[in-house]
């Protein structure tokens, strides 16, 4: 069986049996016999990375839509028009449950990965590597749900299962990664050979993506100097990224120009600085863009236009600004301005990354250096389902004020969960 077939079959059975526990499905193997089979083991490992992929959109339309990066077009559900204005919003929706449904697919996908690698015979290698990305795919799904929802479980099971604070997921966020970095730490390369042909989807790398995930999630813990060191440990040279190949396709790409639910805020371009590279890399800014839907000013999207686009997990210039924050936040600020002016300089690139092309800026606050990599955060990291909790951090520094703070816990959970979720 080819990677891709793998890709859609664990990635579809699996999607089937997380939507109704109490169907069975005579032909589908027991979870237990999964985890027993090598093969059943990894070919859940490379199904978890085409769940993750496929969830991108349910991240992105709340957090573009809350925020200033997107606009609902004339055929947007009125769940979407709602995330927009932020009027008549409703637990129901299916923009509540999508993110939360889709994380935990994932993440029961890693545990059940977790739970054969222990019982398979597999070698050094590919236990590493299999081990260590279900850690990381398991901390990227947490990740992005306390992005999302102020509380969340940690522990899932059909006795019910309470929301923990987001202090809480996120150290569980961190432990993971801790883990997953540990996991490969004295694994090499050459090792690891057959677990990327075998399991590690195209043009992902897993050491870089553990680390630049660190650097993430320790901003986001307020833990500054680790946040430092795992971003320079990420290989700025090197790309990460989720792909989309024949027969699946982008997700954005699907939402924007197959459904013609969403595009750009045409503010996105209008209120870059003059001469900034960035917005024409993002969006289309010479065209007239569509008709949007309540009423406002859009553009095209460009990025994430043709159906197998990859996903970029992180981009290079997100460590520069975990630097440039870092630094900020702890006083640091000659090194903190130095990191912010390598992303406002920078004009040329081997990658496919967002280049500014601007030219230094002098700064002598903490609060104007933090304005400004709020500034370049938002052009930088554009449409990567960052923004949401950078409003969080920065305040009126990033300026956006939401139109919710958070998602409801899904009223889907409420009504299911024995625990009581919502009381």
């Amino acid at each position: 069986m080819t990677i891709i077939t793998r890709i859609v079959a664990a990635s579809l059975c699996l999607s089937i049996a997380a939507c109704d526990l109490d169907l069975t499905n005579p032909n589908a193997p027991t979870e237990e016999a999964v985890v027993t089979d090598l093969s059943g083991v990894l070919a859940v490992a490379v199904g978890m990375q085409g769940q993750f992929a496929q969830t991108i959109d349910d991240y992105m339309v709340t957090n573009s839509l809350v925020t200033d990066e997107w606009g609902t077009q004339t055929r947007a559900l009125i769940s979407y028009q709602s995330l927009l204005t932020g009027d008549n919003f409703d637990a129901s929706y299916g923009v509540v449950e999508a993110p939360w449904s889709g994380s935990y697919s994932v993440i029961k996908s890693a545990n059940t990965v977790l739970a054969g690698a222990e019982q398979v015979g597999l070698g050094a290698g590919l236990r590493a590597g299999t081990v260590s990305l279900a850690k990381l795919f398991k901390a990227m799904a947490f990740g992005m749900l306390i992005q999302q929802y102020e509380r969340v479980p940690i522990v899932v099971t059909t006795e019910g299962s309470l929301p923990q604070p987001r202090a809480i997921v996120l150290d569980t966020v961190i432990a993971l990664l801790e883990s997953s970095r540990a996991d490969i730490a004295a694994v090499s390369d050459a090792d690891l050979a057959g677990f990327r042909s075998r399991v590690l989807g195209t043009g992902f790398d897993l050491r870089n993506t553990v680390d630049a995930m660190l650097a993430r999630y320790y901003l986001i813990a307020g833990r500054h100097n680790d946040a430092i060191a795992a971003a320079n440990r990420v290989a700025l040279n090197v790309r990460s990224v989720l792909s989309y190949p024949t027969p699946t396709r982008n997700p954005i790409e699907n939402l924007a120009f197959q459904l013609i639910y969403v595009a750009a805020l045409r503010s996105f371009s209008t209120q870059a600085e003059a001469g900034d590279r960035r917005p024409a890399y993002w969006v289309n800014t010479t065209s007239p863009g569509p008709t949007g839907n309540p009423d406002s000013a859009l553009l095209f999207l460009r990025k994430y236009s043709t159906p197998n686009e990859p996903f970029p997990v992180y981009l290079p210039d997100e460590m520069k600004l975990i630097k440039a924050e870092a630094f900020a936040r702890t006083g640091r600020l000659t090194e903190a301005l130095a990191q912010v002016n390598e992303v406002r300089t920078q004009t040329a690139s081997a990658l496919d990354e967002p280049v500014a092309g601007l030219p230094p800026v002098v700064l002598t606050t903490q609060a104007q250096i933090l304005a400004e990599i709020a500034r370049q955060r938002r052009y930088e990291l554009f449409m990567q389902g960052l923004r949401w909790e950078d409003t969080r951090r920065f305040g009126t520094a990033a300026t956006t004020t939401p139109t919710l703070p958070f998602l409801p816990i899904p009223q889907q959970e409420c009504n299911r969960n024995p625990s009581n979720p919502c009381a």
